[in-house]
């Protein structure tokens, strides 16, 4: 009778504990998206790239930080498909409509390959750095980097401009 008793209360005591812990989907896109907007700031220039390219573990902290945002995008994308089914508004159709881009254009898949196309760019002109240093224009290295920089640049605005948009409607649609 007692490890039945005991299986009972550890039982009880696990999931009341887990309760009390839950944050709101609302409260959790909140916090990774701003979360991402620092990092973002961070990524958007050649040297913060050249140190997600070198360093394994602040490369793995960023795409886990944007498989996070995408694992909850589609968390509240099923449950707003859900409510779109008993009642739409333009809010919740332009919400629909603002994730559905976002997991479509930067999914996962593509941050990743766009990233490691970035670095495979920044690794040539590392090493041939000594080689370009005094061409001119966009053959020399400063070109070569601001380029980069660029293109890199762009990417990451693009993917905090979704991320900020999607974080927008959930404050205007009060998701909990």
């Amino acid at each position: 009778m007692k490890p039945i008793f005991v299986i009972c209360f550890l039982v009880s005591t696990l999931s009341s504990f887990g309760q009390d812990t839950k944050e709101s989907l609302g409260k959790i896109i909140d916090e990774i998206t701003y979360s991402w907007d620092l990092e973002s700031d961070n990524l958007d220039d050649y040297d913060g790239m050249l140190k997600f390219c070198t360093n394994r573990e602040y490369r793995l902290e960023v795409i886990a930080m944007l498989h996070d945002i995408h694992h909850y995008d589609s968390v509240l994308l099923e449950r707003l498909r859900k409510a779109a089914r008993f009642k739409k508004t333009a809010e919740l159709e332009k919400t629909l409509a603002d994730i559905e881009k976002f997991e479509k254009e930067y999914s996962m898949k593509a941050f990743v390959q766009f990233l490691y196309e970035e670095c495979q760019g920044m690794s040539d002109i590392e090493k041939h750095k000594k080689e370009i240093r005094d061409d001119i224009g966009e053959e020399s290295y400063d070109g070569k980097r601001y380029i980069l920089e660029t293109e890199i640049a762009k990417y990451i605005h693009h993917i905090t401009k979704r991320v900020d948009v999607i974080r927008e409607h959930v404050h205007h649609l009060h998701i909990e």
